[in-house]
C-alpha cells in the first residue's frame, strides 16, 4: 500500500462512525423480518422450562419432607417418655392420647401415631379401636417409607424408626407415624413453580415412596400476564434483537480492523508492560488508522520510559522510609513500631495458626540511676551495647525488639521453655560479661530477663493466653528484678496474687485519673453473633492509653476495687459509649452490651445513667450486663429498677451464669431477657458425656423459659458446633472477632 493511500485512510473516530451507522441502517431493513420468528420460539421454551421446573421443585420437596420427617421422627423415638412406655406400657393410652398430642414432638399433620415391641408387633393393639382413620398396621412388615392411598382419596405417608438403648444401642422397639400428606405438603413449603392448589394423587393401595413422582399430579403456576405482555412488546423486541444483532454484526466486521485489532495490539503491549514493569519494551511497529491510537500507543511508551525513572526512585525511597520507620534510631535494631505488627500479625493468625510461643522482656537495672550519673550520652551506649550484644546471643530467626528505653523483646516461636530459658542465659551471660568500663562505666551492670510461654497443648484458652504473654513477661521481670540471684524469672500463676504490687504508680495514677476525667478512656468491641438471624450487637470493654500502652481490665480492675471506684468507672464507660452512639461509630441495627457492677446497680439513681440512651433504641439494641450474684442477694430492688428499663427499651443480660452462684431455682423471677453461659460452661461441651449432656439440659431449661442464650469464648469451628448444637441462640469469641476499637461485624457464619 502507498504511503499516500495510508495517510488517507487515517481519519479521525467521528468520520468512521458515521459511515458505519449509515451502512447498518440499510442493512437493518433487509434482515428485520429474520429474528421475528426466534421470538416465538422464546414463548414456547417459557412453557417447556415451566413444567421442567415444577417437576424439579416438587422432587426436591419430597426429598426435603422426607428428610424433616425422619428428623422429627428420630427425636421422637429418643424422647425419654417413648422409653418409658417400652418399659412399661400400663399408661399407654393416657401417654398417647394426651401427653403425646401436647408435647413438642407431635406435629399437626400426624394422623396416627404408634410404638411398637422389638417384635414390630403393635405395643397397644387396643389403641387403634378408637381412630377412625387407621393407616399404619399391627405388624411392621417393612422400615420402607411407604404411601397408603385410601378410597376417599386421602394420601398417607407412613415411616417407621427404631429406638435405640441410649447404653448398648439395641433396638428395643419402634415409632411409627401416619401422616396426612396432602396438606404437610401444602403448609410446609414454598412452592415457586407448582400451584399447590392443583396437587393431587391418584391410584389406591400402598405403595413406596419412590414411586411418589408416579402418582403425584400438578400444575405449573400459570402466569397469564406473560402471554399477555408478550403480544404487546413481541414486536418491539423483535425488532429490537433484529437491529442489534445485525448492527452487531457489522460493526465487529469493520471495527475488528479499526478498533480491536490495534486494541489487541496495545493491550499485549500493556501486558508486558505489566508483566515485567521495569524492563524497557520496544513499541509494536504497526500503523493503525485512527490517529487516536497512533497517538495513545505513543503515550503509552512515553508514560512508561518515565515512570520507570520515577519507580525507580520511589523504590528507593520506600525502602528507606520502611526500614527508617521500623529502626530504632539509636541502635538499628527493630523498634516499637515494628514489634507491634509483628504482635498484631501473630495474633490475627490466631486461632488457626497455634503454635507454642515464648515471649522475653530484658530490662537494665537501675537504669535511670545509672543514666542519672554518668549522664545520656553513656546511658546511650549503654542501651547501644545491650541492643547489639542480644542480637548476637539470638536465634537468627528470633529479632530482638526495643519496646521502651532501656527494655527489649523478643518473640520465641516453636521452642519448648527449656529451649527459650537457655537462650535468656546465653544473652544474660553475654550482658554479664561484657566489659562495660570500654564505655567509661565502673559499677558492674545487672539485667533482669522475665519469659511467659504457653503451648497449645497445655492451654484451655490458647487465644486469650498468647494474648497475655506481654503481661505476663512483663509481671516476670519486675519478679526478677526484686531478686538478687535468680535474674531469669519464668511466669507462673503464683505471681498474679503479687501482680498488683508490680503495677507502677504512674499506671495506677493513670487508672484514677481516667476514673476522674475520662481521658484515655478507649473502648474495645467484641461481636455478639444470632446464629438464626446473624444480628450482631457488640459488648464494650474498656482498655486505657497509657504512654502509646494499653492498660487492660485486670490491672484497672485491681486500682478500682483498691479505690472503690466501681461507679465512677461504670458512669465513665456509659458516657464514652453514648458519645460513640450519637457520633454514630456504631453499626446501625446492631447494638451495645454494658458491663455493670453490683455497686453501680444499687444507687439511687441508676436508671438516670441510661436515660440519653432512650432515642436511639429505635436504632440500636442496647444490652446492660449484670452478674447472677448481685440479682441474688437483691432479687426485689433489681426487679424494680431492672424491669424500669426493660419497659422503656433496654434488654437485661445475666452475664457470668453458671459461675459461681446456683441460681437455676430463680430463674423464672429473674428481670432479665438474655442469659450468657460463662466461659467453663462453654468448655465444659468438649468434656465427658455426662457434663456435656447437663450443659445441653441447663441450655434447654433456658430456652424454654423464653431467655435467649449467649455462649462465650468460641474459639475454633467445633467449639461453634459444640454451641449451636447446645441450643445457643448467640455466639461471642474470637472466632467470630476479636475486641477492637473500631465495631467490626464478623466473617464467620
Amino acid at each position: 500500500m502507498a504511503l499516500g493511500t495510508k495517510n488517507f485512510l487515517i481519519q479521525p473516530l467521528k468520520v468512521y462512525f458515521l459511515s458505519f451507522l449509515f451502512t447498518g441502517l440499510v442493512l437493518l431493513l433487509f434482515l428485520n423480518w429474520s429474528l421475528y420468528n426466534e421470538g416465538q420460539k422464546i414463548q414456547q421454551t417459557v412453557h417447556k422450562q415451566a413444567q421442567v421446573e415444577a417437576k424439579k421443585e416438587m422432587t426436591a420437596i419430597f426429598k426435603k419432607t422426607l428428610s424433616e420427617l425422619r428428623h422429627s421422627l428420630k427425636a421422637l423415638s429418643e424422647w425419654d417418655e417413648v422409653h418409658q412406655q417400652l418399659e412399661d406400657s400400663s399408661y399407654y393410652f393416657y401417654w398417647h392420647d394426651d401427653r403425646l398430642k401436647e408435647s413438642q414432638y407431635f406435629n399437626k399433620h400426624y394422623d396416627q401415631v404408634e410404638i411398637y415391641n422389638r417384635q414390630k408387633t403393635l405395643l397397644a393393639p387396643s389403641s387403634l379401636e378408637k381412630i377412625s382413620h387407621k393407616t399404619l398396621p399391627l405388624t411392621i412388615r417393612s422400615l420402607t417409607p411407604t404411601i397408603v392411598l385410601t378410597k376417599n382419596r386421602e394420601t398417607h405417608l407412613n415411616l417407621f424408626e427404631p429406638i435405640y438403648s441410649r447404653s448398648t444401642e439395641q433396638i428395643l422397639g419402634y415409632i411409627g407415624v401416619s401422616l396426612d400428606l396432602l396438606p404437610y405438603l401444602q403448609d410446609e413449603n414454598t412452592f415457586y413453580h407448582v400451584d399447590k392448589r392443583t396437587l393431587s394423587f391418584s391410584g389406591k393401595g400402598d405403595i413406596p415412596l419412590s414411586q411418589i413422582m408416579e402418582q403425584v399430579r400438578y400444575q405449573p403456576i400459570a402466569n397469564p400476564v406473560t402471554d399477555y405482555l408478550w403480544q404487546l412488546i413481541q414486536k418491539f423486541i423483535l425488532q429490537l434483537i433484529i437491529l442489534l444483532l445485525v448492527t452487531s454484526i457489522l460493526l465487529s466486521m469493520i471495527f475488528n480492523k479499526l478498533f480491536y485489532h490495534p486494541l489487541e495490539i496495545i493491550s499485549q503491549y500493556l501486558n508486558r508492560l505489566k508483566i515485567n514493569p521495569k524492563e524497557p519494551q520496544q513499541l509494536p511497529q504497526k500503523t493503525f488508522y485512527l490517529r487516536e491510537f497512533q497517538e495513545l500507543q505513543a503515550s503509552i511508551h512515553n508514560y512508561h520510559r518515565d515512570l520507570q525513572v520515577t519507580q525507580q526512585a520511589l523504590d528507593n525511597q520506600n525502602q528507606t522510609v520502611w526500614d527508617q520507620a521500623r529502626r530504632d534510631v539509636l541502635t538499628n535494631i527493630y523498634n516499637r513500631r515494628a514489634f507491634d505488627e509483628a504482635w498484631n500479625e501473630l495474633l490475627m493468625n490466631l486461632p488457626h495458626d497455634k503454635v507454642s510461643t515464648g515471649f522475653m522482656l530484658f530490662d537494665c537495672d537501675f537504669f535511670k540511676a545509672l543514666n542519672d550519673t554518668y549522664g545520656h550520652e553513656i546511658g546511650d551506649k549503654v542501651i547501644r551495647t545491650c541492643a547489639l550484644t542480644i542480637q548476637q546471643a539470638l536465634p537468627m530467626d528470633c529479632p530482638p525488639y526495643r519496646i521502651g528505653g532501656d527494655e527489649f523483646a523478643v518473640i520465641l516461636q516453636n521452642k519448648n521453655i527449656e529451649q527459650i530459658i537457655a537462650v535468656a542465659e546465653k544473652c544474660l551471660h553475654a550482658l554479664r560479661n561484657y566489659n562495660f568500663s570500654s564505655i567509661g562505666i565502673k559499677e558492674k551492670l545487672s539485667f533482669s530477663v522475665g519469659i511467659s510461654y504457653v503451648s497449645p497443648g497445655e492451654s484451655t484458652d490458647f487465644t486469650n493466653d498468647i494474648a497475655s504473654l506481654p503481661r505476663q513477661a512483663d509481671i516476670a521481670m519486675y519478679k526478677a528484678k526484686q531478686s538478687h540471684q535468680d535474674k531469669v524469672q519464668c511466669y507462673h500463676h503464683q505471681l498474679e496474687s503479687q501482680a498488683h504490687a508490680l503495677v507502677s504508680n504512674e499506671t495506677v495514677n493513670t487508672v484514677v485519673n481516667a476514673i476522674h476525667t475520662g481521658e484515655n478512656i478507649e473502648m474495645h468491641f467484641q461481636p455478639i453473633q444470632s446464629i438464626k438471624t446473624g444480628a450482631v450487637y457488640f459488648e464494650s470493654l474498656i482498655r486505657i492509653q497509657n504512654n502509646n500502652k494499653l492498660i487492660y481490665p485486670n490491672d484497672i480492675f485491681a486500682v478500682v476495687q483498691r479505690r472503690r471506684l466501681e461507679v465512677e468507672l461504670d458512669t465513665q464507660v456509659i458516657q464514652a459509649i453514648l458519645r460513640m452512639v450519637i457520633a454514630g461509630k456504631l453499626p446501625k441495627e446492631t447494638g451495645v452490651a454494658i458491663n455493670i457492677s453490683g455497686k453501680t446497680l444499687l444507687q439511687p439513681g441508676f436508671t438516670s445513667l441510661f436515660a440519653d440512651f432512650i432515642p436511639y433504641l429505635k436504632s440500636f439494641k442496647v444490652v446492660i450486663e449484670v452478674t447472677e450474684n448481685i440479682l441474688i442477694d437483691h432479687m426485689e430492688y433489681a426487679q424494680t429498677v431492672l424491669n424500669e428499663l426493660r419497659q422503656q427499651g433496654f434488654l437485661i443480660a445475666l452475664d457470668d451464669f453458671g459461675s459461681g452462684y446456683s441460681s437455676i431455682r430463680y430463674l423464672a423471677h429473674m428481670p432479665v431477657d438474655i442469659i450468657k453461659f460463662d466461659m467453663s460452661m462453654t468448655h465444659a461441651l468438649k468434656a465427658d458425656h455426662k457434663t456435656k449432656n447437663i450443659i445441653k439440659s441447663t441450655a434447654e431449661m433456658v430456652l424454654r423459659s423464653g431467655y435467649d442464650l449467649v455462649m462465650e469464648g468460641i474459639e475454633d469451628q467445633e467449639m461453634y458446633d459444640n454451641a449451636q448444637e447446645a441450643g445457643a441462640t448467640h455466639l461471642q469469641g474470637y472466632l467470630l472477632g476479636k475486641p477492637n476499637i473500631t465495631p467490626t461485624l464478623p466473617k464467620h457464619g
